[in-house]
């Protein structure tokens, strides 16, 4: 027997933790859920109290195995629970093993297939679960997952795209920095001695650095408190709702980033919305999933306002039209679409195009990006160099002239 700590749900609500002894995570959970209990978590410890192996986070190729693999063996006539029973055996993934094994008693329980992912809302978003619940309205498990899947590569492709591309610069902001730091700290008090009592006859650059680096050497603890304080203020200020609306406000607008933000998140957004035409979802559901989904305070609020538009009876593309935030050219598509009721297929096609200009201004911006990096950074220990000589040549030009 092993005993399992768990995190449950009562029937008030309430959050309720305790421990349970079972053979196995399977049994522990179906033994709480005779209960009338709704599991949160679940985890194994040894008889002695020690805790057991800790269980693998899910990430997005996890999710995409599991779709791709669940809708094969749907597709082939293998009933939902036998499959999800076959998966959790294969799975090397402890996370992932114990999740579907939880679903999987879940299904064979009687609760219905969405109902049983909503218990695990860090991994299954609100686009999977409505597209698994219009599946089962429609009986396309199978094409469902599917979908689901080709939708979850392209979101990590795309993402993957983005942060390759910000890997390169933020490497070279931080050695510049690093550089700069190292010369203050390290190599101008070394050049204090030698430009000790010059007093007012040093160029004013080379007093400002000299100045600037005596500061950073006897006030150090005290910068770096005040970074510290400034950058957990600041952090703190960007978790509220105000902060997260400016921090994607100024995304938008920063020059070379901001435009490629834009595509980023017309692309997410237009497939997303296209997935959920297509599949049958509500239409007013899709909006307001897709406004989750956006990744942008600015795009969530827009796709909210669009849902209550239609809500009251507009279309999506009399809202669009006077958007800043959508291009004309896209808009025009999508009025297109919705006239000519192929609103879907065009959202995907524009949704590809988005992706592919996505692409392309991200090779752009790394190819601008890595020479304007250099010399910047060039500029800058240039500067400091030249600053340290100024007063040799200076001294050199007075003797000359003596």
């Amino acid at each position: 027997m092993t005993r399992f700590a768990y995190q449950i749900r009562n029937e008030l609500g309430q959050v309720e933790s305790g421990v349970i002894d079972a053979y196995d995570a399977t049994e522990a959970g179906s033994q709480l859920r005779q209960q009338g209990k709704m599991v949160m978590s679940l985890e194994a410890e040894s008889e002695a109290g020690a805790p057991g192996p800790k269980l693998k986070k899910i990430r997005s190729d996890d999710l995409i195995f599991f779709a791709n693999q669940l809708a094969v063996m749907v597709d082939t006539g293998v009933p939902l629970s036998e499959a999800l029973d076959a998966i959790a055996d294969s799975s090397d993934h402890t996370g992932l093993q114990a999740m579907v094994r939880e679903i999987s008693e879940d299904v064979k329980g009687g609760v219905e297939f969405s109902r049983a992912l909503e218990n695990y809302p860090k991994v299954f978003n609100d686009l999977f679960i409505s597209l698994i619940r219009a599946s089962e309205a429609s009986g396309t498990m199978g094409p469902m997952l599917q979908r689901a899947s080709a939708y979850l590569v392209q979101v990590r492709d795309t993402r993957k795209q983005v942060k390759g591309a910000m890997i390169y610069p933020v490497c070279m902001l931080g050695f510049c920095i690093l550089v700069i730091v190292g010369l203050l700290v390290f190599v101008l008090p070394k050049f204090e001695n030698i430009y000790s009592g010059k007093g007012k006859l040093l160029p004013g650059p080379t007093r400002a650095l000299m100045s600037l680096s005596n500061g950073m050497v006897t006030y150090w603890p005290f910068i770096l408190v005040g970074l510290g304080a400034v950058v957990g203020g600041l952090i703190y200020y960007l978790r509220t709702p105000g902060g997260r609306l400016m921090r994607d406000k100024v995304l938008l607008s920063v020059p070379v980033f901001g435009p490629m933000v834009r595509k980023a998140c017309m692309a997410r957004s237009l497939r997303t919305m296209s997935t959920m035409v297509t599949t049958g979802v509500a239409m007013l559901d899709g909006l307001e999933i897709t406004a989750r989904v956006a990744g942008n305070a600015m795009y969530r609020q827009l796709w909210l306002d669009m849902a209550d538009h239609v809500r009251e009876g507009g279309t999506l593309s009399d809202r669009l039209f006077a958007c800043p935030l959508i291009p004309r050219t896209i808009a025009q598509m999508i009025d297109a679409g919705e006239r000519t009721g192929q609103l879907g297929n065009v959202m995907d096609r524009i949704a590809n195009f988005c992706e592919d200009d996505l692409k392309i201004a991200l090779k752009a911006a790394t190819g601008m990006i890595e020479p304007v990096m250099v010399i910047v950074m060039g500029l800058i220990v240039g500067g400091i160099a030249m600053a340290l000589l100024l007063p040799i040549f200076k001294m050199s030009s007075t003797m000359a002239g003596g």
